[in-house]
């Protein structure tokens, strides 16, 4: 069973300003969105991404993105912090490790409780700046054998150096 990430997503999105910039949350959530997304994705682990006190009424609004990405928003009179600590406790005995990312002390303290393991902001932004640094690292090494068959490619220098004079 994959893993399961709990992401208190405003709290990541105010940890990192020079990332997320505050005065535009929409494209901060976007941006935050596409990036556990392709986290998730290459790492085989399902997310949920949980906004606060965007919901109408007193219902949790839930949009599924992928089979293993959902994007949560609580309703008004509900924190993403009471989310996460219910859903942790909810899911504790799922027989999968669950992490919640979130930098305040008493979510991660209660998550404790619940058996789920806690990561700070901080450690999930290097955790994502790893993974894309990988995935550029891999498309860089395979890339390489698919490198298109281009004329000047395969000629020897002294015949390239004359074209190119030629050229001039």
């Amino acid at each position: 069973m994959k893993d399961l990430y709990f992401i208190d997503a405003y709290n990541v999105i105010f940890w990192e300003p020079a990332a997320f910039p505050r005065d535009d949350l929409e494209s901060s959530r976007k941006k935050l969105l596409d990036l556990l997304l392709d986290y998730g994705a290459h790492n085989d682990v399902e997310m949920i991404a949980v906004f606060d006190g965007q919901g109408q009424g007193n219902k949790v609004t839930e949009r599924r993105l992928t089979p293993f990405f959902t994007e949560v928003f609580t309703p008004k009179t509900m924190t993403a912090d009471s989310y996460i600590e219910k859903e942790s406790y909810r899911r504790r005995d799922e027989y999968r490790s669950i992490y919640v990312v979130s930098s305040d002390g008493p979510v991660q303290n209660q998550i404790l409780g619940n058996g789920a393991y806690r990561m700070a902001v901080g450690d999930l932004m290097r955790v994502l700046s790893e993974d894309k640094k990988e995935q550029h690292r891999f498309i860089r090494t395979n890339n390489r054998a698919n490198l298109r068959n281009e004329v000047g490619r395969n000629l020897p220098d002294d015949v390239r150096r004359k074209l190119d004079a030629l050229r001039k």
